[in-house]
């Protein structure tokens, strides 16, 4: 397998965990412990999930089990064919010899290891996209668009063989009775080929696409179509009859078992993505969801037409799936690309994730087996058995903060040895920036981590086979400790009486009273619940002098906090304290025995609950300016002027001025003998001044002395009372 570079990710090892999670609980990056303060913490991978977050994986299987080994290599055989970018299907003859089609230009390829890619035929076609070969090494290639069947001979002789008619060929299978069978689209037709230009429809799908075929140990068919997703079986004489309604829109792979079992792989479309790209003139297939939570499925279909997933990949795509051994497949996928390996008990391993983005294409010939990309086109070749060395990279893990690397212990059983190296960086991608890659050392007890200290971490584990077994690697951790941060503030806000006072919460229920009367009959009332009711700024007179202070606060190391309040007027030099060691974010004072006058608050944030005092740290914030006035304001010229008489009562002017030396005046009323209050208005109409003159009249005023009384109001809800008298004749 190629070499990835440093900046690039594994889509399948990025993407894995957050499909995963429909599949199974939790979205922990590993197990990696909270970091709190400076205590020694620890990042922990011990199952598939936290292994699956990994960045790359080469010569390397993950198993469901959750522990990583040795998987198969992967050897790029064929690589940079100019104008080729997909390799739809692939094959081996019993020499050996692995032919292949590709897209763009539908050429037909052959590979040996003495001659590499040799191209044999550029068909003229737009895709080459299923081939076959019989049991004298004839070669059957089919087309799309065109639904043509290409044939080249065992002595190299190229022929347009059949010419079905039909839009596209999807499949081609050489049965045991020797015919070749082609399954077609746009109308989802199979034909049976029997010789060069002779052949016959065998049986009509009633389906758009027919993707896949396989052959029964009875040598009746599977047919896998598409857009209804359905596994038909077609008997010898055309006779068909759904096996399975897979419920998604594509049965895209069949795998037939020794045993007779049928593994299919399922791809679900979604009304409303964008096709995915397929070959030209071909129907894409873009996905939703499968029943199984993911967008694709492979499933057992068991003899009675009823399914059981086998295993749902965190990918958008299943392209292939070929028997593996007597109870597994391979399961080929897309977006992202990746080479899984599923057993009918539901264990499954990934065992390869080419840069590539797309596996096309599997090949099994004995213990022989070729994997075909696209995006770009590359064959490889896997080895028949693990690996001699093989390659798992984690992703680079995010501390949060700056910190120190203690030792690294894993779970190692087998034979062989797992080498470590790890890098460290202050960006989530690794660059320049980042350190070099530590010296491999192998994996005896402990390891102290030799990287820098620093915000991400990177491992790297090498495994080397040792005999015929390799190690077994179930678990790492990984002890860090952050450096300390100090803690961070926000902004700070002071609240006083120029928020209006209530009475009562929301579920306020005035107080229960009784009666007892003269019998000894007792009566209790309640009344109802109301919300919470305005006080009156005398009635709140008493907490008028109240300031609550509150703030923003929090700690980059999860530390608890304390805090240190103080206050200064901005004519002072020192800071006096409210409260020292505060456990809250808010504070409340009283400020009735400040002088007038502009004040700010500082608040200091320590993050001594989670550190000792040689390494707690502390950061302070000063707020905004704000006002203390508890001074009163004066109610001056307060006086009266008769007006002339209507309907036989006076009426009378009553003017003045309310003046505040701090802050503005904020209301002015008036009371007649006592009565309720009547608020008024400033002669211009707004309140926005320390200086507010006032003039109202008082109408119907009954004969005799009567008292008009004037109450004002400042910001700071200090209140002032003044009285005229007047006598109505």
């Amino acid at each position: 397998m190629k070499a990835m570079s440093d900046k690039e990710r594994s889509p399948i090892l990025n993407r894995a965990w957050g499909l995963f999670g429909a599949i199974v609980i939790g979205a922990m990056l590993g197990h990696a412990s909270p970091a709190l303060a400076v205590k020694t913490s620890f990042w922990r991978t011990d199952d598939l999930q936290g292994f699956l977050q990994g960045e790359h994986v080469a010569g390397v299987a993950l198993e469901s089990e959750g522990y990583l080994t040795l998987g198969p290599a992967w050897d790029s055989v064929v690589t940079r064919l100019e104008g080729v970018s997909y390799i739809w299907c692939v094959a081996r003859d019993s020499k050996g010899r692995v032919y292949f089609g590709t897209g763009d230009n539908g050429r037909i390829y052959r590979w040996t290891r003495e001659k590499g890619a040799t191209l044999l035929w550029e068909t003229g076609a737009g895709e080459i996209t299923s081939i076959a070969i019989d049991k004298a090494d004839n070669v059957y290639a089919g087309s799309a668009p065109g639904g043509i069947v290409y044939r080249v001979g065992a002595a190299g002789d190229t022929t347009r063989y059949y010419e079905t008619g039909e839009e596209s060929i999807w499949s081609l299978l050489i049965g045991k009775d020797g015919a070749l069978y082609a399954g077609t689209g746009s109308k989802g037709k199979i034909y049976r080929i029997t010789a060069a230009k002779k052949g016959s429809v065998l049986a009509e799908t009633k389906d758009t696409n027919v993707l896949a075929l396989a052959e029964m140990a009875d040598g009746s068919l599977l047919a896998g179509t598409a857009s209804k997703g359905l596994l038909l079986r077609v008997d010898k004489n055309g006779g068909t009859r759904v096996v399975y309604d897979s419920d998604s829109d594509e049965v895209r792979g069949i795998a037939v078992l020794p045993d007779g079992s049928i593994v299919v792989g399922t791809n679900r479309q979604s009304k409303t993505d964008t096709p995915s790209s397929g070959p030209s003139g071909a129907v894409g297939y873009a996905i939703e969801v499968t029943p199984s939570g993911s967008k694709c499925g492979v499933f057992l279909v068991q003899s009675d037409g009823s399914a059981r997933l086998l295993y749902a990949p965190p990918t958008d795509f299943i392209y292939a799936v070929v028997p593996d051994g007597p109870k597994t497949v391979l399961v080929a996928t897309g977006e992202s690309s990746a080479l899984f390996r599923v057993g009918t008990d539901k264990k499954f391993a990934l065992i390869g994730v080419p840069e590539e983005k797309q596996i096309l294409a599997i090949a099994r010939s004995g213990n022989a087996t070729y994997v075909a990309t696209g995006n770009d086109a590359v064959l490889y070749e896997l080895s028949s058995g693990p690996a001699k060395e093989g390659t798992y990279m984690s992703q680079p893990y995010d501390l949060r903060s700056v910190a120190s690397w203690g030792r690294m212990t894993a779970g190692l059983t087998g034979q062989g040895e797992v080498l470590w190296s790890t890098r460290s960086g202050l960006s989530e991608e690794p660059d320049e920036g980042w350190s070099p890659w530590s010296k491999d050392v192998p994996i005896k007890g402990s390891i102290p981590i030799e990287s820098p200290p620093s915000r991400f971490l990177q491992y790297r584990l090498t495994f080397k086979r040792g005999g015929s077994d390799g190690p077994v690697l179930s678990w790492v951790e990984v002890a860090y400790q952050q450096r300390n941060l100090p803690p961070e503030i926000g902004d700070i806000k002071v609240y006083g009486p120029d928020n209006p006072y209530m009475e009562g919460g929301p579920d306020y229920r005035p107080p229960q009273i009784s009666q007892t009367f003269p019998s000894g009959l007792k009566i209790e009332y309640n009344m109802p619940r109301s919300g919470p009711k305005p006080v009156s700024d005398p009635s709140a007179a008493w907490a008028r002098g109240v300031r609550t202070v509150s703030w923003d606060a929090l700690d980059p190391n999860g530390d608890g906090l304390k805090y240190d309040v103080s206050i200064k007027a901005d004519d002072e030099k020192e800071w006096r304290p409210l409260v020292s060691d505060h456990p809250e974010k808010v504070y409340s004072f009283d400020s009735e025995s400040y002088p007038n006058g502009e004040y700010r608050v500082r608040v200091e944030a320590k993050d001594t609950p989670d550190n000792p005092p040689a390494v707690a740290l502390s950061s302070e914030r000063t707020g905004s300016p704000f006002e203390i006035d508890n001074v009163p304001p004066r109610i001056e010229d307060l006086k009266t002027s008769k007006n002339v008489p209507k309907g036989g009562k006076e009426s009378i002017t009553v003017s003045g001025t309310a003046i505040d030396t701090d802050t503005r005046i904020t209301a002015i009323e008036y009371s007649v003998d006592g009565g309720d209050w009547t608020d008024i208005f400033p002669e211009d109409g707004m309140f926005d001044e320390k200086h507010e003159s006032f003039k109202f009249e008082v109408n119907d005023l009954t004969p005799g002395e009567h008292r008009i009384s004037v109450r004002a109001s400042d910001l700071e809800r200090n209140v002032a009372v003044g009285k005229v008298l007047t006598v109505a004749r």
